[in-house]
């Protein structure tokens, strides 16, 4: 007769389990650790491209003596969250006693401007005028706050018409990523045809991408000045204009080079009176408020730092 068998029965059953539990046990350390590290956001990477920008347009943009421009804040804005980042222009100065000729805010100073030079006596009489910037020294053109980028494209009184005629090449030398432009008001000072001006916007934005076929666009609409409250025609030109910006941005826009339209105005809910020192330019709330509304066309259209924080600062 054959001894029996030993009864292994219990300790595999034992043994069973044992591993059961310990399969489980890591499974729950697996799912939890994997639910931590899903759940954990990732350290935030700044943006190294694009990060050439080209603030462009007119006075509004590049500023008089004392002033912060809005260009200051935008720097400010996005130099953390973008390596690398430049303000790309042929110029790098506010403007100087001798750019200075202040826009007409009423009707009849309107009818009497024109297109031509200036006498040079009223000329004179007009640099003899209260200083338009924030604590300006005339005879010393500085920022106000001069620690940022301060290159830009933009030069007092310029038009549109005129810049059309030398954006390609200054693209085309300074290699932007992406042009933040506001310009416009100063060709609607004269009578121009609604054809007129759609032309002269398209030949820009044509002009500028033959400098870089694939160069950004923000076109930002004009804003109101204390001019459109008197003269009903300037008003008008003012509002076909803001649709022909709207429009040709929408037209134009490319996968390889994208145009979007700003409405700064409307976003920041502008106020001739509160936002400009003159009921043109904009003072120190003025700039914040610009600077606001291109930081967050910026990184809504193009990822280019994020939104700009809200409710902006009363006190500047």
């Amino acid at each position: 007769m054959a001894p029996p068998r030993p009864r292994r029965g219990g300790v595999l059953a034992l043994a069973g389990v044992l591993a059961l539990a310990l399969t489980a046990a890591g499974a729950v350390h697996w799912t939890a650790s994997r639910e931590e590290s899903e759940s954990a956001p990732p350290p935030e990477a700044p943006v190294t491209d694009p990060r050439r920008i080209m603030p462009a347009g007119d006075s509004m943009t590049q500023g008089a003596n004392g002033d912060r421009t809005w260009r200051l804040h935008l720097w400010h804005h996005l130099e953390p969250h973008v390596e690398g980042l430049e303000f790309v222009g042929p110029y790098s100065d506010p403007a100087g006693r001798d750019m200075i000729i202040p826009v007409p805010t009423t009707g009849e100073e309107a009818e009497h401007a024109s297109a031509e030079p200036l006498d040079p006596e009223v000329l004179e009489e007009l640099r003899d005028a209260p200083w338009p910037g924030l604590d300006g020294d005339p005879d010393t053109p500085e920022y106000r706050d001069p620690d940022f980028d301060s290159h830009h494209n933009a030069l007092w009184g310029r038009t549109l018409q005129d810049a059309s005629a030398t954006i390609q090449e200054e693209v085309r030398v300074h290699q932007p990523d992406v042009l933040c432009v506001m310009i416009g008001v100063n060709d609607l000072l004269w009578p121009v045809g609604k054809e007129e001006m759609e032309s002269r916007l398209r030949s820009y934005v044509e002009r500028a991408r033959a400098g870089n076929p694939t160069l950004r666009i923000v076109l930002a609409e004009v804003l109101p000045i204390a001019l459109a409250d008197t003269d009903p025609g300037f008003a008008l030109r003012v509002y076909a204009y803001n649709e022909i910006v709207r429009e040709v941005a929408q037209d134009m826009s490319t996968d390889a080079s994208p145009v979007v339209s700003l409405d700064i105005a409307g976003r920041e809910k502008w106020d001739v009176a509160a936002d400009t020192y003159d009921g043109t330019h904009p003072n120190a709330r003025g700039e914040l408020k610009i600077a606001a509304a291109f930081a967050d066309a910026l990184s809504a259209a193009y990822g280019i730092g994020p939104a700009y924080p809200r409710p902006l600062p009363e006190e500047l």
